[in-house]
């Protein structure tokens, strides 16, 4: 949709550019598609950052800031060790959440190591997010359905009506 842009963040030092020079060989693009292909990488931005500096997230959310619109809802989708989700988290909420729009976190699991720790997490998730505002889903059932995105949501007509640039109006995959 237009005006979505993809902001990635994590420890390493990358560009887009060498993101796009890793995923190149991997992709797939019709001659006819080549044009779109470079259009989608304009869309792109990427920040480097620790899972635990509130610095280095005031600094994503000046990204988000500066690349997004007036009216933008964010989403957060953490694929992480379950070791700093309660860091992430919390930077997430005390430094990037939508101003004028709204936020949505997906949270990749399994998260925790055991019962106790999972009870653990997800209570912390839910003194920071209100219960519409997350999503879990599992890392392996969920990891097809990602790298499918597109090809879901053009395949299925339900989906039309609501993923489209009126309801959508970015997405941030994150890490």
């Amino acid at each position: 949709p237009e005006n979505t842009m993809f902001i990635g963040y994590a420890r390493s030092g990358l560009t887009v550019n060498q993101i796009r020079e890793k995923c190149t060989p991997y992709m797939k693009v019709k001659e006819d598609e080549q044009e779109r292909y470079l259009q989608f990488w304009t869309v792109n931005h990427y920040v480097k950052g620790s899972y635990d500096t509130r610095r280095d997230f005031e600094l994503l959310d000046q990204e988000m800031v500066k690349v997004g619109t007036e009216k933008a809802n964010r989403i957060f989708y953490l694929a992480l060790p379950p070791t700093v989700f309660d860091t992430v988290t919390s930077n997430i909420k005390g430094c990037c959440m939508a101003k004028d729009g709204w936020t949505r976190v997906i949270i990749e699991k399994p998260f925790g190591r055991d019962s106790e720790s999972s009870a653990k997490l997800s209570n912390h998730l839910s003194s920071l997010f209100k219960e519409e505002e997350m999503y879990r889903i599992d890392h392996y059932l969920g990891k097809e359905m990602v790298q499918n995105l597109m090809s879901l949501r053009f395949g299925n007509r339900i989906f039309g009506p609501t993923w489209n640039r009126d309801n959508i109006a970015s997405i941030f995959i994150s890490f």
